[in-house]
């Protein structure tokens, strides 16, 4: 399936059938490269949350895992981000970009193979976060991000196998490696993006908690 200019599409994380964080974007472009997707300021989203409302973070990585969760709505906070997912390969890149809108950066989120999905009239994409990161530069230099919380969940339930890391870590290398030399998407697309003046908000579906369809 492929998606128009100015779609309104729901890119999920989740794990053991239900999503966990779900971010609302617009279809910038959806080719053979992959799909790409401006997501505004303020955006409606759905976050993981501790089950006393607290932040994940407000707590130690060993015992993140373990703790209750609770699911709530907020906003997508600080400037707008392109988010673009390729065709082929176990990561998404994100524009970010400063208050002025000048390019700060891309974030590379390491997640598993997506899988797309229309339904009631919503449109969406599934995947699962792996919890490492990468971080580039403007100009292409790479540093890995969160290492210490893929390790702690490494081969717990619901989360990716010890076996699979070494692919993992590939692919978030594989980022840096494209970044250090320039190459697609890493070659000024989207850096300095401005949006369509003509897209209206974006809007959370009430049928945002579909199950979810990707796995680990």
């Amino acid at each position: 399936m492929s998606w128009a200019p100015g779609d309104t599409v729901l890119y999920r994380y989740g794990r053991d059938g239900r999503a966990r964080f779900v971010r609302v974007g617009r279809v910038i472009t959806d080719d053979a490269d992959g799909l790409a997707l401006w997501v505004a300021p303020g955006s409606p989203q759905i976050e993981s949350v501790l089950a006393d409302g607290r932040p994940l973070r407000a707590v130690p990585i060993a015992g993140r895992a373990s703790l209750p969760r609770a699911r709530r709505r907020s906003t997508w906070r600080g400037a707008g981000i392109v988010h673009f997912a390729p065709a082929a390969g176990e990561w998404s890149l994100w524009w970010f970009f400063d208050s002025a809108q000048r390019f700060t950066g891309w974030y590379g989120n390491l997640e598993s193979s997506r899988t797309r999905w229309e339904a009631d009239g919503v449109r969406g994409v599934d995947t699962a976060d792996r919890a490492l990161d990468v971080w580039i530069t403007p100009d292409g230099a790479g540093r890995w991000k969160d290492e210490d919380e893929f390790a702690a969940l490494t081969g717990r339930p619901g989360r990716w196998s010890a076996a699979q890391v070494p692919a993992i870590r590939a692919a978030g290398e594989q980022l840096m490696s494209l970044a250090s030399a320039g190459a697609p998407p890493f070659d000024g697309r989207w850096t300095d993006y401005r949006p369509d003046p003509r897209w209206g908000a974006v809007t959370l579906p009430d049928n945002w908690d579909l199950p979810h369809r990707a796995a680990p």
